[in-house]
C-alpha cells in the first residue's frame, strides 16, 4: 500500500519560499507602514531621523526586491510568473523616491493582502483591509502634499483623514480640497479607487449574501426532503404492522 507523500513535497520550491517568507514579509509590510506615516506625520524631524526613516525604507523595498529575483528564479515558466503576479513586479520597479511614496505603499501593502487572499472570506478581508489601508495612505499622502502649502486647508492630519472619507463615498463637501499639483493627483487616484473600490465591494457582499441564502434553502430543502422520507416509511411500518394484526385475527 503506498502512501501520500507529505505536503511539503508535493508544494514547489517557490510555493516552500513564499510559505516561509509570507509572515516576515507581512511584518516588514507593516513596519513601511509605520515608517512613512511616521515620515509624513513627524514634520519636524531632525535631518539624522530622517535619515535613517529614508534607510529603514529603502531597506524594505530591498527586501521585497530580492524575495522578488528569488520566487521569479525559481519559477518554472518566469513570463507566466511575471503576468500572474502584476504587483509584485510593480513593486520591484516603482523607486523609493518621495513623489512615489504612495504608490509604493500602496502596492507593498496591497501585494501582501493578496498572497493571503484565495477563498471568499479571505477576498473579502483582502477588500475591507485594502479599503482601509487605501484611505490611510491616501490622508498620509494628501497630508504630505498639502500640509503648509499657501491657501492649504489641511492644518492637521484629522483634516486629511476627513477629506479622504468624504472622496472615496464621492460625497465632496468642498470644505477641504487641494491647492498643489500633488495633492490634486492624489484626489484623482483616490477617486478613481474610491469608485472601483466601493462597487468590488458592494458587488462582493451581495454574492456572499446570495450564496448564504442558497445555502440555506438548500439545507431547508434537504430537511423538507428527510422529513417527507421519514413519514413515508413510518406509514410503511404502521401499514405493514396493520396487515400483521388483520392477519392474526381469526
Amino acid at each position: 500500500m503506498t502512501t501520500a507523500p507529505p505536503a511539503d513535497a508535493r508544494r514547489t520550491p517557490r510555493q516552500q519560499w513564499e510559505q516561509v517568507t509570507n509572515v516576515p514579509l507581512m511584518v516588514l509590510a507593516v513596519l513601511f507602514l509605520i515608517v512613512y506615516a511616521w515620515r509624513v506625520l513627524d514634520t519636524g524631524a531632525s535631518p539624522a531621523l530622517d535619515r535613517t526613516l529614508v534607510w529603514a525604507d529603502i531597506g524594505i523595498w530591498a527586501v521585497f526586491a530580492v524575495d522578488f529575483v528569488v520566487r521569479l528564479a525559481l519559477s518554472g515558466d518566469r513570463w507566466r510568473f511575471l503576468r500572474r503576479h502584476p504587483l509584485d513586479m510593480l513593486v520591484v520597479l516603482v523607486p523609493p523616491f518621495r513623489p512615489l511614496r504612495l504608490v509604493r505603499a500602496a502596492l507593498l501593502l496591497l501585494d501582501t493582502l493578496n498572497r493571503a487572499a484565495g477563498t471568499r472570506a479571505r477576498l473579502i478581508t483582502f477588500v475591507s483591509a485594502g479599503s482601509v489601508l487605501i484611505l490611510l495612505l491616501s490622508s498620509l499622502a494628501f497630508f504630505d502634499a498639502e500640509y503648509g502649502a499657501p491657501d492649504s486647508k489641511i492644518h492637521s492630519f484629522g483634516d486629511a483623514l476627513w477629506w479622504s472619507a468624504v472622496s472615496v463615498t464621492t460625497v465632496g463637501y468642498g470644505d477641504v480640497y487641494p491647492v498643489t499639483t500633488q495633492g490634486r493627483l492624489v484626489s484623482l487616484v483616490l477617486m478613481t479607487l474610491g469608485i472601483g473600490l466601493i462597487g468590488f465591494a458592494i458587488g462582493t457582499t451581495t454574492s456572499w449574501v446570495v450564496d448564504q441564502l442558497k445555502t440555506t434553502e438548500d439545507s431547508t430543502e434537504r430537511t423538507l426532503t428527510d422529513l417527507v422520507d421519514e413519514v413515508r416509511q413510518l406509514r410503511a411500518e404502521i401499514a405493514a404492522l396493520r396487515g400483521a394484526d388483520e392477519a392474526d385475527l381469526p
